[in-house]
C-alpha cells in the first residue's frame, strides 16, 4: 500500500534539492537554496517517521545546524577581523605590485598579517564544520539507502563526506554539485511503499530426541 508520507518526502526532497541547485543565482540564490534545504528537511523527516527511525532525522537535523554555526562563526570572524585590521589597510597599494620583493615588503604593512590569518581561520572553521555536518549527512542518508533500497542515497552520501574534505583544494566543490545532483535522483527514485522485513525462520534442531 503507497505510503503518503513517502509520496510526500518523494516530492519535496526532490523539489528542495533542486531549488538547492539554484544556489548560484545572484541577489535571491542563498534564499531560494535556503528554502529548498527546508524542504529536503521536511522530507528526511518524513523519512524518519515511516520507517520509525528519529536517528535519520536528527542526523541530518545536526547537518542543519552545525552548517549554519559553521557559516555564522565564520562569517563573525571575517567581520571583526575586518574592522579589526583589514579596514585600515590601503589595499590600492597592492596593485602596483611588480615583483615578490615589492609584494613580501607590502604584506609587512601593519595589519596584513593579522587580518590574513583571521580570514584564514575563518575559512579554517568553516571547512572542518563543512566535514562534521558531511559526517552526519552521510550518516543519515546510509540509514535511508538501507531502509528505501535506494543505493543512490549512500553515494551521494559518500560524496558529501568526500567533498567536504576536498574542498581545501577546491575541487571538492565540483564533488558536492555532483552529490546534489545524485540527491535529486534519489529522492525522485525513491519507493513509495516500504518492503516488508524479511523474516528468517529459527534453524531446525538436529539430532536423536531425548528418551524419556
Amino acid at each position: 500500500m503507497e505510503s503518503q508520507k513517502l509520496h510526500n518526502a518523494k516530492l519535496l526532497g526532490g523539489i528542495g534539492s533542486i531549488l538547492m541547485l539554484l544556489l548560484p543565482v545572484p541577489t535571491v540564490g542563498w534564499i531560494i537554496a535556503f528554502v529548498g534545504l527546508i524542504l529536503v528537511l521536511v522530507a528526511v523527516k518524513y523519512i524518519a517517521d515511516e520507517i520509525k527511525d528519529h536517528n535519520v532525522f536528527n542526523n541530518f537535523l545536526l547537518t542543519f545546524i552545525i552548517g549554519i554555526i559553521g557559516a555564522v562563526v565564520a562569517i563573525f570572524i571575517v567581520i571583526i577581523s575586518y574592522f579589526s585590521y583589514g579596514a585600515g589597510i590601503d589595499w590600492t597599494k597592492f596593485q602596483n605590485v611588480t615583483s615578490m620583493p615589492q609584494f613580501y615588503q607590502m604584506v609587512q604593512t601593519k595589519g596584513v598579517v593579522p587580518f590574513i590569518t583571521s580570514i584564514i581561520a575563518g575559512l579554517l572553521v568553516l571547512w572542518i564544520t563543512l566535514i562534521v555536518a558531511a559526517y552526519f549527512i552521510r550518516k543519515s542518508y546510509n540509514k535511508i539507502a538501507s531502509e528505501t533500497r535506494t543505493s543512490m542515497f549512500h553515494t551521494a552520501g559518500l560524496l558529501y563526506l568526500i567533498g567536504a574534505v576536498t574542498t581545501i583544494v577546491l575541487v571538492g566543490f565540483i564533488i558536492i554539485f555532483i552529490a546534489l545532483i545524485l540527491q535529486i535522483i534519489a529522492f525522485f527514485s525513491m519507493p513509495e511503499t516500504l518492503s516488508a522485513p524479511t523474516v528468517t525462520p529459527p534453524p531446525m534442531q538436529s539430532g536423536i530426541p531425548p528418551q524419556p
